[in-house]
């Protein structure tokens, strides 16, 4: 594959192939697309002829209106209406609400501390809240604890017994085996336990 992009390079580059490095680019689809596209952009380029840019003639396309002159008045009123509604608020707002702006400025202050003392509160219930949580908490803990004391110490009492009762098991067959092997002796004649 290393091999077909150095040749697609190559040829790019304007440099001349042999028959069977060009079949080869032409064998793989991949390539050969490229090669098509490269050969139609390639005609592009020679057949590209510049074009002049046309004149363009801005003094009849554009009106030209006397922009001093229109903004100028415009500027004028606008200024002076903005200075005449500035200072009617300044001068006549402050004397007519006053009052009621102060009312309405001890209204918030007793909202404001009425919702400090709410989160006062909260704070404290949540406080609360957390300590008898960790209480929950620490009393399952040591219930897990116990629990899982008092199941240790009843497997470890079930595996006692079973070591305990597979100890007999084995004692029962260690013993059926040593009186076995007592009535063998038994029951051999002198002579051939002598020689054995």
């Amino acid at each position: 594959m290393a091999n077909l992009e150095m040749l697609f390079e190559q040829w790019l580059d304007g440099k001349v192939l042999s028959d069977k490095q060009l079949q080869q680019l032409e064998n793989d689809p991949e390539y050969a697309a490229l090669m098509s596209q490269a050969k139609v952009w390639q005609q592009h380029s020679r057949d590209y002829k510049a074009v002049p840019v046309p004149t363009w003639d801005r003094q009849s396309t554009i009106s030209q209106l006397s922009a001093v002159r229109v903004f100028s008045v415009a500027g004028a009123w606008a200024v002076a209406a903005s200075v005449m509604i500035c200072s009617l608020v300044f001068l006549l707002m402050p004397q007519q609400q006053a009052p009621e702006l102060l009312d309405q400025v001890a209204k918030q202050t007793q909202l404001l501390e009425s919702q400090q003392k709410q989160i006062d509160q909260l704070q404290k219930i949540i406080t609360a809240q957390n300590e008898l949580q960790q209480q929950h908490m620490y009393q399952l803990a040591k219930e897990a604890i116990t629990t899982g004391r008092v199941e240790r110490q009843e497997d470890i009492n079930s595996l006692i017994t079973y070591i305990k009762t597979q100890r007999a098991q084995d004692q029962a067959y260690l013993r059926m085996q040593l009186n076995d092997l007592a009535e063998q002796v038994q029951e051999q004649p002198m002579a051939a336990i002598a020689k054995n």
